[in-house]
């Protein structure tokens, strides 16, 4: 078999596929009209979606091994080997640090678009702070979600919606300037009609990241734009992606915290700072331990310090606290973690739902599980003290 390099040489200098995109599978060179029948479902789903728009804007098409990443970068990047390579470095330690839960829990309720079982009640007042004894009173979970037993089905459609977790290909779109991003922008919206008004208005972002369908897209270079690293966007949106597809939406410190984990355990800094768009100075990049070990040496950690954090805005001493929160639960709740995040997957699907009418619902994409309810899915699973305990490891053990 010839060496991955010549390979690459050979599709280059023949124009790639009969369309015109080269597409390298490990150390394999495919056409288009003729995948192997051994190419996963999922993979064979995602490049036969993004073949032609890849050949179309000179782009190449590189899989790895697993067929669960799909980089799509342009042609003439002669790092994409290194960058798919990088990409599954982030799995990989995905994978040892957040494997699936053993058992999966499955969310009650109604399919969307179908009659829900009782009309929607408003919830019940909570107390703002559940770490307050003033303010407490008792709470109770919903009853435990049931398990899963039921084999997943095959997907064979990329992006098609309600796919079991853990069986999609990531697409991740390496983007070569800003007529590429609307490009590839406007043939999501026409593909996913439910992503026209989002298409518009991501205009003015550096890239994303999107659940449904499952894929993400940075620029390569933004124009004006001094601190920033491709190799560190690439990191924190494959740790995303990659949350995504195993455990669905989770709260926005869990995933910015985590990402912010990978950047540094991956690259030894930070450098995607999301929702800032003031100027990140070059000391921010690293020290983030001994911030917070400052932050907590004499005050205690508390629940709001970090699962009150929402979408759309970034707060230094929240993300701090994020990042330092989840590297307590990666290195002192390693066992319990994953099925904590199964919880919150399922309260999240339980509880982000819109009545439309009587006999219809949809999700409610901007919904974030209240602090108080995160608060007591964690001392359920984690058990009390924990923050206590995560207090403890910031002072003691974080960053060494």
């Amino acid at each position: 078999m010839l060496p991955t390099t010549l390979v690459l040489c050979a599709l280059l200098a023949s124009g790639g596929t009969p369309d015109g995109a080269p597409i390298l599978w490990g150390e394999r060179a495919l056409e288009i009209g003729a995948l192997p029948s051994e190419l996963p479902e999922s993979a064979r789903a995602a490049l036969e979606a993004w073949h032609a728009w890849s050949g179309a804007h000179e782009y190449r098409l590189d899989l790895d091994q697993a067929g669960r990443v799909l980089l799509v970068s342009r042609r003439s990047n002669d790092r994409a080997p290194q960058l798919l390579a990088l990409a599954s470095r982030a799995v990989a330690r995905f994978d040892l640090e957040l494997p699936a839960p053993s058992v999966r829990l499955a969310a009650k309720g109604p399919e969307l678009g179908t009659k829900p079982a009782q009309p929607s009640r408003p919830a019940p007042t909570i107390p703002e702070d559940p770490e307050d004894p003033e303010g407490s009173h008792p709470w109770k979970l919903p009853p435990k979600p049931a398990e899963q037993t039921v084999a997943p089905k095959k997907p064979t459609t990329w992006g098609s919606q309600g796919q079991p977790l853990d069986t999609q290909t990531v697409t991740l779109f390496l983007l070569r300037d800003q007529d590429d991003f609307e490009s590839l922008l406007g043939s999501l919206a026409e593909r996913f009609t439910f992503l026209e008004v989002w298409a518009r208005e991501a205009k003015a972002q550096m890239g994303f990241v999107l659940g449904d369908p499952l894929c993400g897209a940075y620029l390569e270079q933004p124009a004006g734009v001094e601190e920033w690293d491709p190799d560190n966007e690439l990191v924190s949106r494959s740790a995303r992606l990659c949350l995504l597809r195993r455990f669905g939406d989770l709260p926005n410190w869990f995933v910015q915290g985590y990402a912010w984990h990978m950047e540094l355990a991956l690259r030894g800094s930070i450098y995607c700072f999301p929702w800032r768009d003031e100027f990140v100075g070059v000391g921010e990049h690293t020290g983030w331990d001994k911030a917070v070990q400052e932050r907590y040496q004499s005050a205690h950690l508390k629940s709001a310090d970090f699962m009150g954090w929402r979408r759309g805005k970034y707060l230094d001493p929240e993300a701090k606290a994020s990042w330092g929160a989840c590297e307590y639960l990666l290195a002192k709740e390693k066992e319990k973690l994953p099925v904590l995040l199964d919880h919150l997957r399922v309260f999240r699907e339980e509880h982000g739902r819109i009545q439309d009418d009587p006999s219809s619902w949809r999700r409610d994409t901007s919904y974030e599980i209240p602090t108080v309810d995160q608060h007591k899915l964690f001392t359920q699973v984690l058990g009390d003290g924990y923050l206590f305990r995560a207090t403890l490891f910031f002072r003691q053990e974080l960053g060494k």
